[in-house]
Order: structure tokens, then C-alpha cells, then sequence
């Protein structure tokens, strides 16, 4: 994973993701209706960094004493006239998702991801923080041989 941080926007390149919830399905962890996600944080450099710059880093302790801390950046989706650009890389296809066919993301098998994230600062009775939005995402779907044939007419999903 890399990151840079240019303008403000927060550019992740080689992410891994996890808890997807681009269909905003409620549950005990989410409220109906808001489409989220995480970014693993793979190391401690990465972790200190982001913390630094104000991000909201969540850690949890490790399991057992020869873990690491799991680390990950929560990350919210919110669709409006600027964003986010969601685009989809599935052999020689490429399709830019929308509000309503995001939550094909929860289900596909990935690959790689890049993305752009902008920070919302916020203070709520007197704690402060920042959260993640979602500006841009492109997602590079693993596809098996058999889809891989038709990848180059049709999307497999």
C-alpha cells in the first residue's frame, strides 16, 4: 500500500478493503441506509502517519501477544452532484458504477483497489476528529478464466 497526501485528498494506492457495506444494509454495526467501508492499515509508519495528519485511524489490540494491532480508516460513502467517481476494471472493461449499482462491490472478488479520500473535520460536544468520504475509487476485479473470456464483450457480474 502507498499513500500521499496532495491538497488534502488522501490518495491510497494498493489498498485492501474490507467490511464493504456499499449497499448501506443495516445491521448491528450500520445504520440502514449508510454505504461504508475500511482500509486496512498494514503498518504501524502508515498508522502514525495518518494519525498525525488528524485521520481516524481505528485500532485493536492484538489477539495474541505475537499479532500485530489490527489497524484500519473507516470510510463513508455519501453519492452527490461531485462524487464519488466509482469505477470498476473487469478485464478489458471498464464501467463507472452509480448510486444504484454500487452495491455490486459488496460481492465481487477484488483484486486491487486505488483511491481518493477527503476529509470532513468535525467537533461534536467538544470531541473533534475527521472522518473519511469517499471522492474517487477504482477497483480492479479478480476474474476467473472463464470470465476472463467473455470480460472483453460483457462484464461477468
Amino acid at each position: 500500500m502507498k499513500i500521499d497526501i496532495h491538497n488534502g485528498i488522501l490518495q491510497i494506492e494498493d489498498a485492501r478493503i474490507i467490511y464493504r457495506n456499499f449497499s448501506g444494509v443495516g445491521s448491528k454495526y450500520n445504520r440502514e441506509g449508510d454505504r461504508n467501508f475500511a482500509v486496512i492499515i498494514p503498518n504501524q509508519e502508515i498508522c502514525d502517519r495518518l494519525t498525525e495528519e488528524g485521520w481516524n485511524v481505528k485500532i485493536k489490540p492484538p489477539r495474541d501477544e505475537d499479532e500485530s494491532p489490527f489497524m484500519y480508516l473507516p470510510v463513508k460513502v455519501k453519492f452527490n452532484n461531485r462524487g464519488p467517481g466509482v469505477y470498476v476494471v473487469s478485464g478489458k472493461k471498464v464501467q463507472k458504477l452509480t448510486e444504484e449499482t454500487i452495491d455490486m462491490l459488496d460481492e465481487i472478488d477484488i483484486s486491487s483497489v486505488d483511491m481518493d479520500l477527503r476529509g470532513y473535520d468535525w467537533e461534536v460536544n467538544g470531541k473533534t476528529g475527521r472522518s473519511a468520504y469517499l471522492q474517487a475509487i477504482n477497483v480492479i476485479q479478480n476474474i476467473d478464466r472463464f470470465g476472463a473470456k467473455y470480460a472483453a464483450d460483457e462484464l461477468p457480474f
